[in-house]
């Protein structure tokens, strides 16, 4: 016999069932074995069987009042019929895993300073662990470039930093996972470096400042409102691209700069870290999410980071300081 008569379109169009009746037949060379661990009765099971053969157009068994046993076809039929059925439980567990977000991707656009916040740092790490076959995609990101992206789909979680409430697109939800307060970093040999009390904002009037090149949102924001809450403005005298440059400017001497605390992980050799007193002085760590059309993988990271965010201040109490 042919075997390629037993071509792919009859393959498809035969019901699982059908196969997972035979290979067990097949197993156990016998129908009442086959149809007990099957929880059926004996006769639909040899009828299914009889339908298969003739929808093959080729007999599978070789019945006798003594015995079953397969004929050359049965046996190269059954191992088509395992790797057939091997093939769709794969494809049926993929599909689970991934609808529910054990499989895929996970793209996020971040603010400098997201990795060095435990929440985000933890949460990543609990779900790497618990779901070790999905990709992460970790973009730095502006907080514009974040909202659009997220409202567009093609970025699934942002963490931006605003110590106001996010004004975001229709879709797109924040939840204010973490709060900060700000820090004043400065070289050992600054005269504000003698100790490590905590310093009012008005300490750092005229003081030259080493920042990071934030938009006009974010964390920018919060800095420029820290320095006005005090009538001031920060004196910025010099830009850096990268986290480790700016550190590195100011432990030169090039200037201060104001961080989040969550940066004071960053262990610079010269740099002396003081804490800025004031409500003013504090910035918000955010998420964002598009929730009219999430992935199942984003769904499961919110599952891991919402539970352990801080209970904050309500945001309209904050955003009227």
């Amino acid at each position: 016999m042919d075997l390629g008569a037993i071509d792919i379109y009859k393959l498809s169009i035969m019901e699982l069932r059908h196969l997972r009746y035979f290979v067990r037949v097949a197993s156990e060379l016998h129908f009442g074995r086959a149809a007990a661990q099957l929880g059926i009765s004996q006769p639909p099971l040899s009828q299914q069987i009889r339908m298969l053969e003739t929808e093959l157009g080729v007999q599978l068994f070789e019945r006798s009042s003594r015995r079953v046993r397969l004929t050359v076809a049965g046996r190269f039929f059954l191992d088509e019929a395992k790797a057939t059925l091997d093939r769709a439980d794969h494809a049926i567990s993929v599909t689970r895993r991934a609808a529910s977000g054990e499989l895929g991707e996970l793209t996020f656009g971040l603010s400098a300073s997201a990795l060095f916040m435990p929440i985000f740092a933890d949460a990543l790490t609990a779900f790497r662990h618990r779901y070790p076959d999905v990709h992460l995609d970790l973009a730095e990101l502006s907080v514009a470039a974040q909202r659009e992206a997220v409202a567009a789909g093609t970025l699934d979680i942002g963490l931006v930093r605003s110590g106001r409430q996010l004004v975001l697109p229709p879709g797109v939800t924040a939840t204010a996972l973490a709060i900060d307060r700000m820090y004043v970093a400065m070289p050992d040999s600054h005269r504000l470096a003698t100790t490590d009390a905590i310093i009012d904002v008005a300490d750092l009037a005229d003081e030259p400042v080493v920042h990071y090149p934030y938009d006009r949102e974010g964390f920018q924001e919060d800095l420029h409102r820290m320095f006005g809450s005090a009538g001031l403005r920060p004196r910025i005298v010099q830009e850096a691209h990268e986290m480790s440059t700016l550190l590195g400017l100011v432990s030169a001497g090039l200037g201060i700069t104001v961080l989040p605390a969550s940066l004071r992980r960053l262990h610079i050799a010269n740099l002396h870290y003081r804490e800025i007193a004031g409500d003013h002085a504090l910035s918000r760590m955010w998420l964002i999410h598009n929730a009219a059309r999430p992935r199942p993988t984003t769904l499961a990271f919110l599952d891991v980071i919402l539970p352990c965010a801080q209970d904050l201040p309500d945001a309209a109490l904050l955003d009227a300081l």
